[in-house]
């Protein structure tokens, strides 16, 4: 959903107008839940997905027809997904939709919602959106309001009455990957990070390598007066993931000092076994126990003989997909 969000402000920062889909309510075995998302653009393209087959058919119909009339600003539709509509479109399914489309202007209150929202993503906040639909006559209102999530994974909440509906979201970022050094390997593992789901954060103590110019993907780049207690400042948790890919020896040595004092899910390590073996020798001798050292992958990312940054940023890339999935090889 982070990504998605993100793709909305993207379209908002050009100032295009589009239509966005989002199933509020379903039942039976239709094929997306509540929640689901899709963006539809005045060329017909589209970016998310409502469950393909009829149903997204129908939302871009909808959609493009908003899009081209002056009073189109939201609706609320059903789709009966009888077992013979389903068969007809090749879905193996059945069961009721309701969806929620809304024309998005650039300057309109839901693009405001969601460049907030999207900001609040790349900080790591839950938060809730809340939409409001006011039904008439003549008129259609669509509110909408952010607020903190008051619950680690409160779920979609939908109230539909006969002139009103309510639609409460929560959002939830993803894991964060904290990326310490902002070299070459890391220029590509941020990418990789962020393309396939974490909450990326840069951290260097260089602002001509740390800066939104180098990293343009990345959700927060942070520049550190020095890598010593670089983790001070930090709130990291649990489900956190943690590379370090400094310039230097030293440098790795006391980051990664510094983030074994964490709960970091994952904890990864760029360079030789020798290197490592080094490394491991001085945290010892300053107390550091080896079932904590344990913890740490090195050297980092899955054996797929990658020699460049950019092969080495996809071997990463692999391991942190394995470790979130909780799949062992």
């Amino acid at each position: 959903m982070k990504w998605f969000v993100n793709s909305v402000c993207q379209l908002v920062d050009e100032s295009e107008t589009f239509v966005m889909a989002t199933v509020v309510e379903s039942s039976g075995s239709t094929p997306r839940s509540s929640g689901a998302k899709m963006a539809i653009r005045r060329d017909g393209s589209i970016f998310g997905t409502v469950g393909g087959g009829l149903v997204e058919a129908m939302a871009c119909k909808d959609g493009l027809k908003m899009l081209s009339s002056v009073d189109g600003t939201a609706k609320l539709s059903f789709t009966d997904m009888t077992q013979e509509m389903a068969a007809d479109s090749d879905m193996i399914c059945g069961g009721g939709l309701s969806m929620l489309l809304e024309v998005v202007d650039p300057a309109g209150p839901c693009a405001g919602a969601y460049k907030e929202l999207n900001d609040l993503l790349r900080r790591g906040v839950r938060s809730v959106l809340s939409t409001h639909l006011e039904i008439t006559d003549i008129l259609r209102t669509v509110r909408h309001e952010i607020t903190p999530a008051v619950l680690e994974s409160d779920p979609i909440h939908f109230k539909n009455e006969e002139t009103s509906m309510l639609l409460v979201e929560t959002f939830i970022p993803p894991p964060p990957l904290y990326i310490f050094g902002a070299g070459h390997v890391s220029l590509f593992t941020a990418r990789v990070g962020t393309m396939v789901g974490f909450r990326t954060v840069v951290l260097d103590d260089r602002d001509n390598f740390a800066n939104v110019a180098r990293f343009p993907d990345a959700d927060e780049v942070i520049v550190l007066s020095s890598f010593d207690g670089c983790c001070d400042s930090l709130d990291i948790g649990d489900d956190a993931f943690i590379i370090i890919v400094t310039r230097g020896h030293l440098h790795d040595r006391n980051v990664l000092a510094e983030t074994l004092k964490t709960n970091a899910r994952y904890i990864g390590m760029i360079g030789s076994t020798k290197k490592r073996d080094k490394i491991y020798e001085s945290l010892l001798a300053d107390g550091v126990t080896k079932q904590n050292i344990d913890r740490c992958h090195c050297p980092i990312g899955l054996s797929i003989g990658g020699q460049t940054p950019e092969e080495i940023a996809v071997s990463i890339g692999a391991e942190l997909i394995q470790i979130r999935s909780g799949h062992t090889a």
